[in-house]
């Protein structure tokens, strides 16, 4: 799946994300951890669960942030940032107020980002797909095998087809592509090529990075 090299980060018109189904995705794999699970390592390095949930909600807290158009930290977000007492009911409320706020947002309104100035539909982008590239990492870590649904896998693609390579690969971002099964699902040709560790895949090689590794990730 080579990348496309027209990447824009200020484009007008990328398509609208998935934000609301990307969030309840990373619920949804986040129900699935057992009690006490969070201290399990996570398949990606130096994390745990409970450091990989942490990271997710601060993407999902960006959404709202964007939405409303609250200042957003830059970098990715650090998981001592976010870790609480109840996981998994900070992400609801968080999913409860992307809710409402959703339905108003102008997607065309501009915001601020370390690119520029860039309409509130590409500047949510990245931790849409965060969110829902991060709810494998959590099915894989219990060693489970899911498929994104067509709508956050294709939203998915599309954005990572659009980033040089240089930029997918740097530091913080994602690492080298990974062979992909022969008989691969359209997910497993995805997380192979962001650098995970798929079913099939041969051992060794280098380890996944941690994700969309951006100012809105």
């Amino acid at each position: 799946m080579p990348p496309d090299r027209s990447y824009d980060p200020t484009m007008s018109e990328p398509p609208s994300p998935p934000a609301a189904e990307a969030l309840q995705l990373f619920i949804d794999a986040v129900e699935q951890i057992p009690a006490g699970g969070l201290d399990r390592p996570s398949n990606l390095p130096d994390w745990n669960l409970a450091d990989l949930v942490a990271h997710a909600t601060g993407s999902a807290a960006k959404l709202l942030a964007l939405i409303e158009d609250r200042p957003v930290k830059p970098g990715p977000s650090a998981p001592a940032d976010w870790r609480c007492a109840d996981p998994l009911g900070r992400l609801r409320e968080l999913a409860a107020a992307l809710a409402a706020a959703l339905p108003g947002a102008d997607l065309g309104a501009p915001r601020t980002t370390p690119h520029g100035e860039v309409p509130l539909r590409r500047a949510l982008a990245l931790p849409v797909a965060d969110l829902a590239i991060h709810s494998w990492d959590v099915h894989r870590s219990l060693g489970r095998s899911v498929e994104l649904p067509a709508g956050p896998l294709t939203f998915c693609r599309t954005l990572v087809e659009s980033v040089p390579d240089e930029a997918l690969r740097r530091p913080g971002a994602f690492g080298p592509a990974r062979p992909a099964p022969a008989a691969a699902t359209p997910t497993t040709a995805l997380m192979a090529y962001l650098g995970r560790t798929v079913d099939g895949d041969t051992p060794g090689g280098s380890a996944p990075s941690t994700g969309m590794g951006e100012s809105s990730s």
